[in-house]
């Protein structure tokens, strides 16, 4: 998962402020130690980091605060995930700093400040994997051009890959010159682009008409199957400003006559981000429907040609600041929800928590509970919208 490089920097800081404070207490036991170690693990995994983040941010602090043998302990996790001469540097000097026996190589005296810095303000360039991103390139092949998330100001959905991982689609932003107008100038708009993955590289690259020319498609999802393509768009048919809409995907990529998903989805206002979760439950932002204020987070279950109301996600997780995406980890009953209501209005990823019997967070208006709609599997008659006409 990725991270504003800001949060992270201020996660080190509140880590090495609680440090310090600690550093007098030398006469703690190995039972104390490992206490703290498990309960700095557990602090980090609840707000959402990965195993190697943790490792890494815990080695740091500790590194820095001269706890040398905490340092080596998170450290020595680390290596196995990550392989880094920095790293390796750090480790190496930690161990010296304990007095230790049998260290090789040389050790490289350096501004460690500077250089553990150096981790939270890298480049956050696409990862080069399958899933997300930028696969690494051969001769006259290309990358798909656009990052996974983007976070500060504007948020930008990650690339929406086929459940086989064959097939990706992203939206991009462009300036065109609009239809009337010879002096106008050039206006925003967003387009839809699908790549093929071919030996581990993303080829084929081009775009898909979802909408009619002048006007904009973007936020693409794609069902399990690969045969149904959900977006946002404002081409002629909307309800206001932007709504959701799917479209059948033919077999040589092509899309079919887009259909707008309706009122039970759609509203006067902008309708965005759609993302499909578990096959058949559509996640999306609003600011149209009955909510706490920006955009909110609702849901609507589809079945083959039908689709529920759109239930609101409740206040757990909607504030009067703008909601934008959701995402789901059923194993560990965790979700991360990226919203602006961090400092200074900078989109960030907050985690939440949850349980098949917690119901205190309940859905705006509704008396079906979200883990409902997370766990039950049952076919369900619904009434139906326009996008099923056929």
């Amino acid at each position: 998962m990725m991270r504003s490089v800001t949060y992270k920097i201020a996660l080190l800081c509140f880590l090495l402020c609680f440090s310090v404070q600690t550093m007098a207490q030398h006469n703690k036991t190995v039972s104390e130690e490992t206490s703290k170690r498990a309960k700095d693990y557990l602090e980090l995994l609840n707000l959402g980091y990965s195993d190697q983040e943790i490792f890494q941010d815990l080695g740091n602090v500790n590194f820095l605060t001269q706890n040398y043998e905490s340092a080596l302990f998170w450290y020595e996790k680390l290596m196995p995930l990550k392989t880094d001469a920095e790293i390796q540097n750090r480790y190496d000097f930690a161990l010296s700093q304990l007095q230790a026996t049998g260290v090789k190589r040389q050790v490289q005296t350096n501004d460690w400040i500077a250089t553990i810095k150096e981790d939270y303000i890298q480049s956050r360039q696409p990862k080069k994997s399958v899933a997300f991103g930028t696969i690494a390139q051969k001769k006259n092949s290309k990358s798909i051009p656009v990052a996974n998330q983007s976070f500060g100001d504007k948020f930008e959905p990650k690339i929406a890959i086929t459940q086989d991982g064959r097939v990706a689609y992203f939206s991009k932003a462009v300036y065109k010159k609009p239809l009337y107008g010879l002096f106008s100038k050039k206006e925003l708009i967003h387009e839809i682009y699908r790549a093929e993955n071919i030996d581990g590289e993303w080829r084929n690259i081009e775009k898909v008409v979802a909408c009619p020319e002048y006007f904009s498609a973007k936020h693409p999802t794609i069902s399990d199957d690969g045969k149904r393509l959900y977006f946002a768009s404002n081409m002629p048919g909307t309800f206001g400003e932007y709504d959701i809409f799917v479209a059948e995907v033919d077999a040589d990529g092509k899309l079919g006559v887009a259909k707008n998903l309706g009122p039970k989805v759609n509203t006067k206002k902008d309708d965005l981000y759609p993302n499909l979760y578990n096959g058949t439950l559509l996640f999306f932002a609003s600011e149209g429907h009955e909510g706490f204020g920006g955009l909110d987070l609702y849901a609507s279950q589809i079945t083959e040609n039908s689709l529920t109301a759109s239930v609101n996600l409740g206040q757990k997780i909607n504030s009067h600041s703008d909601e934008f995406a959701i995402q789901l980890e059923p194993t560990r009953k965790m979700g991360y929800v990226v919203t602006n209501r961090g400092i200074n209005g900078n989109t960030q990823q907050f985690a939440i928590s949850y349980s098949k019997n917690y119901d205190n967070t309940r859905i705006a208006k509704n008396e079906e509970g979200l883990m409902k709609l997370l766990n039950d599997k049952s076919q369900t008659e619904y009434s139906t919208t326009v996008f099923d006409d056929e």
